[in-house]
């Protein structure tokens, strides 16, 4: 069993633990000489040695390698003056940490031991300010320290509301270093995406289990490829480009994996939903009496405001046709919200006006609705965007022969996967990956035009013989659809599909 060492000096909750050792980390970067820095990063080294590292290598010995590698390479930044890549490690130290905790906290779970449970909660109290900002939590981990029986009934509950937390953050440090790259904020860009994969390391394996390992690498492999962005010597607004495609495609799996409408309809009311929330909770943190407190949670809550309030308007038409009542609400809560953000308001009534905002949107979700469609004129429209695609690639606009693409692919592609993968897996997975990975991938690598050329011909060959299979199970397909919005994954080519809700 893995018994805590108290070092004297610390209190006993992990939780404690946990920031002691932020703050020596942090202290290391601050301190004015070399050996008052390096004392800072020994006390935090030893914090974890006596409280963390032997639950690490129980549950996940990939995530003491990865501290303990961190703290080596902290060391040497250290020494040597660099104090921005040791700024990057800490967040891995730290945010690895929370994924020893939750592991943990979901053993502890299993084995029904409710004091291991709660010191490993204290952790996330302490991160998440679980009192103030999370009631919910809050509550279910006060009935646990009252009734200790109640964990197996209240402790799943909490492990999942805490992945919540853990899918919003993972969009959320992606959207926060778009903002910084608007900005020309590089270092902060840096850290955001950094943030951004070890928050995900611990929503990984849920990810996993639920939509399987070949979505989940790639979500993993989206948010490494956003460091590597960062750290590149691209220009700002290269990265500013590529960050936001690998934005938009992390959500994309995100949205799968809630395992709600994957519709584009679905995709934008998740979004704003989910910006709503982190408004509530930066914004909480951001005022106090009609004054700014910290800087950098307000400008967080206006980032995920603005987002939120641009998925709508992009969509209004589509939202009004599914209820006009609940639009014209959730617009009008949405600019009150504004107001009251902008004039540094109440954040009560911000709270409760995202409240009211989430059941607008619970409503527009239920009036979905279905749509039927001709599953041919899906591959209409695919042929027409990738013609369009050549013609753009040759007159020097990549960008928008990347966006026609992605418009071929994750509009109109992913409809006719499920139809022509029951005639003809073999072709469907390679259209997939011949439109989605190496098409797109020839353009973003600047290949030559004819080369795009004959790539675009050959998908075209294999739609026209996808086409022929279909009609097997019938052209016609009942889809839950609705109009396609395509500003929730950015895309600048519409779909000119007719569908009738």
């Amino acid at each position: 069993m893995f018994i805590i060492s108290t070092p004297v000096a610390f209190s006993a909750t992990l939780g404690d633990q946990w920031d002691s050792l932020k703050y020596s980390l942090s202290s290391a970067e601050k301190s004015s000489t070399k050996d008052e820095s390096l004392k800072n990063l020994q006390s935090a080294k030893t914090i974890y040695i006596d409280n963390f590292k032997n639950a690490a290598v129980s549950v996940d010995a990939e995530s003491d390698v990865l501290i303990t590698n961190a703290f080596s390479s902290t060391e040497n930044m250290l020494t040597s003056g660099n104090i921005e890549q040791a700024s990057l490690n800490r967040q891995i130290i730290d945010k690895t940490i929370y994924k020893i905790a939750f592991m943990k906290l979901q053993l502890a779970i299993t084995q029904n031991n409710s004091a291991d449970f709660l010191n490993w909660f204290s952790i996330m109290e302490k991160k998440f300010k679980i009192s103030e900002n999370y009631l919910d939590l809050n509550s279910l981990s006060d009935g646990i320290k009252s009734n200790s029986s109640l964990l197996s009934v209240n402790g799943p509950q909490i492990a999942e509301k805490l992945l919540e937390i853990f899918k919003l953050k993972t969009v959320e440090e992606l959207e926060e270093a778009i903002a910084a790259l608007d900005k020309g904020d590089l270092k902060s860009a840096k850290t955001f995406t950094y943030e951004g994969l070890y928050y995900y390391r611990t929503l990984h394996p849920s990810i996993e289990e639920k939509i399987g390992a070949e979505p989940a690498n790639e979500l993993l492999h989206k948010m490494e490829s956003a460091i590597s962005v960062t750290l590149s010597d691209k220009s700002i607004d290269v990265m500013k480009a590529e960050i936001t495609q690998i934005s938009e495609d992390v959500e994309l799996i995100i949205r799968q994996y809630e395992g709600g409408d994957v519709s584009e309809l679905g995709l934008a009311l998740s979004g704003i939903k989910d910006r709503l929330n982190l408004v509530k909770i930066e914004y909480l943190d951001a005022v106090k009496d009609g004054k700014i407190i910290n800087q950098e949670e307000y400008d967080e809550t206006i980032v995920f405001l603005t987002k939120a309030i641009e998925i709508f308007n992009s969509n209004k038409l589509a939202f009004t046709e599914l209820s006009e009542s609940a639009t014209i609400s959730l617009e009008k809560n949405l600019t009150d919200i504004d107001s009251i953000v902008s004039a540094k308001g109440s954040t009560d009534q911000v709270g409760t006006l995202v409240e009211k905002s989430l059941d607008n949107i619970a409503i527009l979700q239920e009036f979905g609705g279905t749509a039927e469609i001709d599953i041919l004129e899906y591959f209409d429209e695919i042929e027409r965007l990738l013609n369009e695609s050549k013609i753009a690639y040759r007159n020097g606009d990549t960008k928008t022969a990347f966006d026609l693409v992605t418009s071929a692919y994750l509009d109109n592609y992913e409809f006719v996967e499920g139809p022509l993968g029951e005639v003809d897996p073999e072709l469907v997975l390679k259209i997939e990956i011949d439109m989605r990975e190496k098409l797109r991938n020839m353009i973003k690598n600047n290949e030559s035009p004819g080369k795009v050329d004959a790539q675009i011909d050959m998908i075209l060959v294999d739609l026209a013989q996808a086409k022929k299979v279909i009609p097997e199970f019938g052209t016609t397909v009942m889809l839950i659809l609705s109009i396609a919005i395509i500003s929730i994954i950015g895309l600048t080519a519409k779909s000119r599909l007719s569908i009738r809700i």
